[in-house]
């Protein structure tokens, strides 16, 4: 079987499979949103993390569950520094405003009856074994279970629902078979012919709670915005927090964050740094396989990641900031399977730490955010609910629990969190598949420091979006040619630079270099334009209004390649106002305007800094375009701010439900 093939037939199965109640192979993934409302009720809810029965919101949570209330304190504490790091440094925040300021989360959402946080994804990490093994701990890996937080009351006789960019992860830690090993564990998640991933066949094999021992806490949310008006060339940042808690009882640890240096310190710590830096040369292959584990002495246990452009920013390089390639130099790269030079060794600790991770191969900060059901506001869906590095590792993972559950060695090596797709063997082979349009590509001198890497696709050639001052890589895609013929809607269009503020990264400034496409003056159903940032769409994007044809979706032909781009939607102030008071009437009528965008689907993602929104199940002609969405500047979905949501201060309302975070049906 051809590497393409085998690749094609492991993505089908294991993306389109995942949203429905029946799978081939080992499941790595669960995010059917009726099966995580039934386990969310049946002792898989946030409140079970705490030992608090009950589907009450986050009040009640609060007060009953002391662990849950220390650690919205601490995370009050935290934000309420971090805006006081920011208007010293001239960046005031605000919780609600409409001017264009920075804006900063509401913590009053985490300790209202209006919001829960709910179960929106289980994810199968038994192949985290591989790091267990390093600490001595002899568990089958780890299970994970993502909450987000999501709110829902009544106002004026509205339903107002959404979820927002604030997720927890419960971690548990598999607990081996019998005589030790994860033969059975494995297995465990692979499904019969005759049996549908449903609560009841998890809840008695893989998620049975007999064979989970809760290990940590994980926290990545959203916590201030600023808006493209107030950073027209950016075209808007956002700033995430990042932290893991233990939990005992009423009491809770900060516990540090894997491999992921405190910067603060180290760069203040001759000594400690210096430790560290053997211990990088003393672990080089296994930090060349990517699986590793840096002693806790020289972990942060609190950062703040930072988009737009989060790939290329240098406060996601947190050992970029603190050495210099050539304290690596004497090290021998020569027997290594993906580094070949000292910048590629920092490059390569930069991508294992929390950071810079989750701003590279990610969406808006995040790997998982889990799909909407039916219930969902029709103008606030997002299509696509996992990041192109969660796309591009589920087949690796399978590869793993294959070989696992059939008593062999799997392949070890975890490549850089934007690599695409790969072909996975016990060998400890990898062939990755050619990067797709607007995914993340090296630059030819970026590629010449790593081992086996990966092309772009034949019609696109790797081009630098943009560089940051202080950072070795640069940020590329593999885009269309200049003066293409094939341009399409949301192409990029402009390059640029950042440069970098590494004591205040709130104040690093982008400037634009360039314009490589869209060149046409005016916006016309004819020619592409160039858009510009301060709309809100980072690096540009080429635009051609919607013809009658695009509004039909004419170019979508059943078992035809997907076209690039589709008539979506097209937002604004309008578009927020009435999402957030759920006046769909006012949006249908004069808050949405059509546009055309890029076209995404389950495997054909976004670019950086955008996400896969759906078309309202209303719009004429959807059916020829199922399962097809449209790329959206990742803030323009509304799910996907923490700022300017209605909010329930001062009424009485009534408690958050189940559906919290979708709106009522009957309001569609």
């Amino acid at each position: 079987m051809s590497r393409a093939l085998a690749l094609l037939l492991a993505t089908l199965i294991a993306v389109f499979m995942a949203p429905t109640a029946r799978a081939e192979g080992p499941v790595t993934v669960v995010d059917n949103p009726a099966v995580l409302a039934a386990l969310d009720a049946k002792g898989f809810g946030f409140a079970d993390v705490f030992g608090v029965d009950g589907e009450d919101g986050l009040k009640t949570l609060y007060d009953e569950a002391p662990a849950y209330h220390a650690i919205v304190e601490t995370v009050a504490s935290d934000v309420a520094a971090l805006r006081a790091e920011m208007k010293a440094g001239g960046r005031p925040l605000y919780e609600i405003t409409d001017g264009n300021v920075g804006r900063i989360m509401d913590m009053r959402w985490l300790k209202t009856d209006a919001a829960r946080l709910r179960l929106v994804g289980i994810v199968n990490r038994l192949d985290r074994r591989d790091f267990a093994v390093l600490q001595g701990d002899k568990s089958c890996g780890e299970v994970r279970f993502i909450y987000r937080l999501a709110y829902s009351f009544r106002k004026n006789g509205k339903l107002l629902a959404s979820r927002l960019p604030f997720n927890f992860n419960a971690v548990y830690s598999a607990v081996p078979d019998v005589d030790g090993g994860c033969v059975g564990v494995a297995g465990r998640w692979t499904p019969q012919l005759d049996e549908s991933v449903d609560a009841g066949w998890l809840t008695g094999g893989p998620l049975e709670k007999a064979g989970l021992t809760f290990k940590q806490l994980e926290l990545n949310a959203q916590v201030v915005r600023f808006p493209s008006g107030q950073e027209t060339e950016f075209g808007g940042q956002a700033a995430y927090l990042m932290r893991i808690f233990g939990i005992d009882g009423a009491d809770i640890s900060e516990k540090p964050l894997e491999n992921t240096p405190d910067t603060a310190r180290l760069s203040q710590d001759v000594a400690l740094k210096a430790r560290l830096a053997a211990y990088v040369g003393a672990n080089l292959p296994a930090v060349d396989e990517g699986v590793y584990e840096i002693p806790d002495e020289f972990l942060a246990r609190k950062i703040i990641s930072w988009s737009t452009f989060g790939s290329a920013r240098q406060a996601n390089h947190p050992f970029t900031q603190l050495y210099r390639p050539e304290e690596f130099a004497s090290l021998d790269y020569s027997k290594l399977k993906l580094l070949r030079t000292p910048e590629a060794l920092v490059e390569r600790l930069d991508n294992g730490a929390c950071q810079g991770c989750h701003q590279a191969g990610s969406t808006a900060g995040f790997h998982f955010i889990g799909f909407d059901d039916k219930t969902t506001s029709p103008l606030n869906r997002i299509e696509v609910g996992i990041s192109p590095h969660l796309h591009a590792e589920i087949p690796r993972r399978q590869a793993w629990l294959r070989a696992t559950a059939a008593g062999k060695q799997p392949n070890h090596f975890r490549p850089l969190s934007f690599a695409p797709p790969a072909v996975w063997t016990n060998a400890g082979a990898v062939d990755y598949a050619p990067a797709e349009m607007a995914m993340p590509c090296l630059m030819p001198e970026d590629a010449t420091r790593l081992g086996a890497t990966w092309q772009c696709s034949s019609d696109t050639i790797c081009t630098p979006l943009a560089t940051a001052s202080g950072v070795h890589t640069k940020l590329a895609q593999c885009l269309l040619p200049k003066d293409s013929e094939k341009m399409f809607s949301g192409h990029p269009c402009l390059t640029g630079s950042i440069a970098s503020n590494a004591a205040q990264p709130f104040n690093d400034r982008y400037s634009r270099l360039g314009q490589f496409a869209a060149f046409a003056l005016d916006v016309s159903r004819t020619a592409y334009t160039c858009r510009p940032p301060k709309i809100g769409v980072p690096g540009g994007i080429a635009y051609r209004g919607c013809d009658d044809k695009d509004r039909a979706f004419a170019a979508f032909k059943a078992g035809k390649p997907m076209p690039n781009e589709i008539c979506g939607l097209v937002g604004g102030k309008k578009f927020d106002i009435c999402v957030a008071t759920n006046n769909f009437d006012q949006c249908l009528g004069g808050a949405v305007n059509r546009g055309n965008r890029p076209a995404c689907s389950a495997d054909h993602f976004c670019r950086e800094d955008y996400m896969c929104q759906s078309l309202p199940p209303d719009t004429p002609g959807i059916g020829k375009v199922k399962g097809i969405g449209f790329c959206s500047p990742t803030y323009f979905i509304f799910q996907m701010r923490i700022d300017n949501h209605a909010t329930p201060w001062g009424g009485s309302i009534a408690r958050a439900t189940m559906g919290a975070g979708f709106g009522a049906e009957e309001e569609e």
